[in-house]
């Protein structure tokens, strides 16, 4: 079964914290509660959550250094952070999400499902009759898994801890697939490459093409 996303909740006021964790329990999230930095900071050495709201003044260790580790560490570099806050001036936080606190629950629970609002990317590739569908599938900005169709009724799953992981397993079947004489029929622009690495494509052998004979040819 899979397992509901990790909600990590790093709130000092008793009040608040258990109404954003009996809220955010409603979205389909598992949340575990922190009443400060220090506990914060325990509960990122047992386990990488994948949402963190973050309140700023916060007692023992303060958030800004919670947000400077979660953003050190490169577990956790690229997990969403729903800044909840009245701190002024407010510091530069790069890439989290700023609430300006009093905050309602709805827009907590906005704001959280965006952050975590999943993606797909799908990539299709022809040879004569046969095809090949490639999908991505993950959260934002963390993609997980690497789901492949074809050709015939083959499938192949892939799953990576890491984007560059999984981009580096995407380009290498990709590779595999031209080099064995498919053409790509759709790349999204964001992974479009240069000139230089579609060269490499048409060459380069790889160890990866033998998860394409399981289909008919």
């Amino acid at each position: 079964m899979r397992r509901r996303p990790l909600l990590l909740v790093v709130e000092d006021d008793r009040v608040l914290r258990e109404l954003y964790r009996v809220a955010l329990s409603l979205s389909n999230f598992t949340v575990r509660d922190c009443e400060d930095g220090m506990d914060a900071l325990r509960c990122l050495e047992e386990e990488r959550p994948d949402v963190v709201v973050l309140d700023l003044n916060l007692p023992r260790v303060s958030g800004i250094a919670v947000y400077e580790e979660l953003r050190a560490c490169e577990a956790t570099r690229n997990v969403p952070i729903i800044v909840v806050t009245g701190m002024e001036p407010l510091p530069h936080l790069p890439g989290a999400t700023v609430l300006r606190k009093p905050v309602s629950t709805e827009q907590l629970r906005a704001a959280v499902e965006h952050a975590y609002k999943p993606f797909e990317a799908a990539w299709l590739f022809s040879r004569g009759q046969e095809s090949v569908r490639l999908v991505r599938v993950g959260a934002a900005d963390r993609p997980r898994r690497l789901l492949l169709y074809g050709p015939g009724k083959a499938e192949a799953l892939f799953e990576q801890d890491d984007a560059a992981g999984l981009r580096h397993r995407l380009e290498k079947i990709e590779r595999t697939l031209i080099a064995e004489g498919y053409r790509a029929l759709h790349v999204p622009s964001a992974e479009r490459r240069t000139r230089d690495d579609r060269r490499m494509t048409s060459r380069e052998p790889d160890p990866d093409r033998r998860r394409f004979r399981s289909g008919p040819h």
